[in-house]
């Protein structure tokens, strides 16, 4: 349910067109909740027909039409709300840990090159979640300045604060990944030199079981 919140929250700075909206996603919430461009459209949808947003068309040539969403004062009460509600961390559905859990059934270098991937995978995060916290700190994001020319200035600190910090600790994690990952390919070199299998071999094969015959 997050996305279409995080939609709300955009089309509140402005109102904007399917596009622009899909653009300005992939330069703010992507970074903390990742969607395809066809999910947006198709929540845009959805939140139309609940009232949440509604719609300006205007001709756009001779056979399309423009069409612009915008917040309606129902999205408002529903964005609201949904802040004030208390969010519990979703479960663990990490489908890497789940994999290194069995990494005795592939190769020493598979799971090395896995490690590998994650610790860049994380690194490259670390570096965008960095940069962008850093943006947000200056007030350089095209959607912070909007956002704050539309908010009192009482609550300008507070906007800008609260943002920085979902950033860093997103910096944190990625930290603590690349952490995880150097200990994974340090693990890989201990058992490299004490299994006696060869690194491009697996550990122990998958076998395949049957049920007791008595």
């Amino acid at each position: 349910m997050s996305l279409r919140h995080a939609l709300m929250a955009l089309l509140e700075t402005r109102p904007m067109t399917g596009y622009e909206l899909a653009k300005q996603f992939d330069v703010s919430a992507i970074y903390v909740w990742h969607a395809q461009h066809p999910q947006i459209y198709t929540e845009l949808r959805r939140l139309e027909r609940e009232g949440l947003v509604a719609v300006v068309a205007a001709p756009r040539g001779r056979r399309s039409t423009k069409r612009t969403y915008y917040l309606t004062p129902r999205g408002c009460d529903e964005l609201a709300r949904w802040v004030e509600t208390v969010q519990l961390p979703a479960r663990e559905r990490d489908e890497t840990y789940l994999k290194a859990t069995y990494f005795e059934f592939g190769s020493l270098d598979g799971a090395r090159r896995q490690f590998r991937a994650h610790l860049e995978h994380f690194q490259l995060l670390e570096r965008q979640w960095q940069a962008h916290a850093d943006q947000l700190r200056r007030r350089e994001t095209e959607l912070i300045r909007r956002r704050l020319s539309r908010a009192p200035s009482a609550a300008h600190e507070a906007i800008v604060a609260f943002k920085v910090h979902v950033y860093e600790g997103l910096v944190e994690r990625a930290r603590t990944e690349v952490e995880w990952a150097r200990r994974g390919l340090k693990l890989v070199d201990r058992l490299e030199r004490g299994s006696g299998v060869a690194a491009d071999e697996p550990l122990a094969r998958p076998r395949p079981t049957r049920p007791d015959s008595r």
